[in-house]
């Protein structure tokens, strides 16, 4: 436990710069307001539709990322702490601050124990891991086959940038339930309802 609340207060301290700018992130992100799904879509669409349209080269599209990434590590941690002060900040903002620190921790920890699992899997039953493994790389090399690169790209950073508002909404949890019953009732092989 105290490795977890120092792992904590280390995570809030790097973060000490971004914490103005995390909370607005935080509330589009699990869409407190119900326009915040299309604007993350829209943007992320404005995005690779200039990379549609001016089809750089991918290390041109990997520099001009980086530069994007590096000008706003540098210019956010700056501009918010002469803009806003410390006095402003409130029990209630550090509260939700520690709680989205928080939940940064778990993806990590989530993170690093599929990792852990899949070394366990390849240590202690190889063929399985092998399997697996292949199939799945199969499975994506068919599917970046059928499917432009930009388009599979595109789906994949709109899921991953939308799946916080989608577990924070329940609608995740649903639909893998719902999935769960589906699969019980095939295993079971219960019969399916006959239509009069």
């Amino acid at each position: 436990m105290d490795g977890e609340n120092r792992e904590l207060d280390q995570l809030k301290t790097d973060l000490e710069g971004w914490r103005e700018v995390v909370l607005p992130m935080n509330k589009i992100l699990h869409w407190e307001k119900p326009h915040y799904p299309a604007v993350i879509v829209g943007l992320i669409s404005f995005v690779f539709l200039l990379i549609w349209y001016f089809e750089p080269s991918v290390l041109t599209t990997i520099s001009l990322l980086g530069l994007t990434i590096c000008l706003i590590d540098f210019l956010v941690p700056t501009v918010a702490s002469s803009v806003f002060t410390s006095e402003h900040w409130t029990v209630l903002q550090e509260q939700q601050y520690e709680q989205i620190c928080l939940r940064i921790l778990n993806a990590k920890h989530h993170l690093m124990d599929m990792k852990n699992t899949l070394n366990n899997l390849k240590s202690e039953k190889p063929a399985l891991y092998f399997v697996l493994v292949m199939g799945f790389l199969t499975m994506m090399a068919w599917l970046g086959n059928l499917m432009d690169n930009l388009l599979l790209t595109y789906l994949l950073v709109c899921f991953i940038v939308l799946l916080p508002g989608i577990r924070s909404q329940g609608a995740l949890q649903r639909y893998i339930s719902w999935l769960q019953t589906k699969l019980k009732d095939v295993l079971a092989g219960k019969p399916k309802a006959k239509k009069n």
